[in-house]
């Protein structure tokens, strides 16, 4: 990711872009349209400045999405913020909390895995699952460093994955007073899944700390979502757009709608916000 110049940044043109991955850049977890690559290009030459904001962590981010080139991002849904290649606000677990997230994994037989910034860490019996069921969805797999190489003061999230809904949904009301739960973030392999992050963590909470970094009032900023884990995002910038794939209750959040990902919704987006 590049650093922006001083210059660029308070200028009276500039514009900070948020944008999630996995449905708004992203289609079906490995096509990104071209016309969404132009877009963000040609926002970032006009003194634009594009972040990545996604539930993913570092370690999720392929060469081919990092490629397009981005000017930070916001990571773990929220628990991390980075400018360039720094990390400008980051929110963890106490060793605590992953003890107790542990356990209710085990007692509840929900497969899951945690993220720092830039590892995952899952059992053996996890990655041989994914292989499985992404390979068989023609997705990249994901790579897990085995949990007894934890350091339970590094982690920032936990994603948790089961073929049981009613499990799932079972599992985000019961850790909701204690802990940021979304659901339904991974739409592919599984019946469901869940995000579950540290108190006060979400994209809002680490969009508003880049803002501030930048010097930038939210009317400056622009965030683009298609799921619940968007919400807190469009409620910390000026102007929120819902992609056309968005289910409808986050369009019903949005102050824009824009076409579906695979009808150019983003390179449209930029269009009608004059990004480009």
């Amino acid at each position: 990711m590049t650093r922006p110049s001083s210059a660029t940044v308070g200028s009276a043109r500039t514009r900070a872009i948020f944008l999630d991955v996995d449905g708004t850049i992203m289609h079906g977890g490995r096509h990104i349209p071209p016309t969404a690559v132009e877009a963000i290009r040609a926002a970032r030459a006009r003194g634009h400045l594009v972040f990545l904001s996604t539930g993913r962590g570092t370690a999720e981010l392929h060469d081919e999405l990092m490629d397009i080139g981005f000017d930070g991002a916001v990571t773990n849904g929220g628990a991390f913020a980075s400018l360039g290649g720094r990390i400008v606000s980051a929110t963890l677990f106490t060793p605590d909390e992953v003890a107790r997230l542990q356990r209710y994994l085990v007692d509840n037989d929900l497969h899951g895995y945690f993220q720092s910034y830039d590892q995952l860490f899952g059992s053996a019996e996890l990655s041989a699952l994914f292989a499985e069921r992404f390979g068989a969805a023609g997705l990249p797999g994901k790579v897990f460093r085995e949990p007894h190489e934890i350091d339970p003061t590094l982690l920032a999230k936990l994603v948790f994955v089961t073929d049981d809904e009613d499990a799932a949904a079972r599992a985000l009301t019961e850790l909701a007073d204690d802990f940021e739960v979304v659901g339904g973030t991974i739409p592919v392999a599984f019946a469901a899944s869940g995000e579950i992050a540290p108190r006060g963590v979400h994209k809002g909470a680490a969009i508003r700390s880049l803002l501030a970094e930048l010097d930038l009032d939210a009317r400056d900023a622009v965030g683009i979502g298609d799921n619940w884990n968007d919400v807190e995002m469009f409620a910390a910038v000026g102007t929120a757009v819902a992609m056309g794939n968005a289910v409808d209750g986050v369009k019903a959040l949005a102050d824009q709608v824009t076409a579906a990902i695979d009808e150019d919704g983003l390179s449209l987006a930029f269009l009608r916000n004059g990004l480009v």
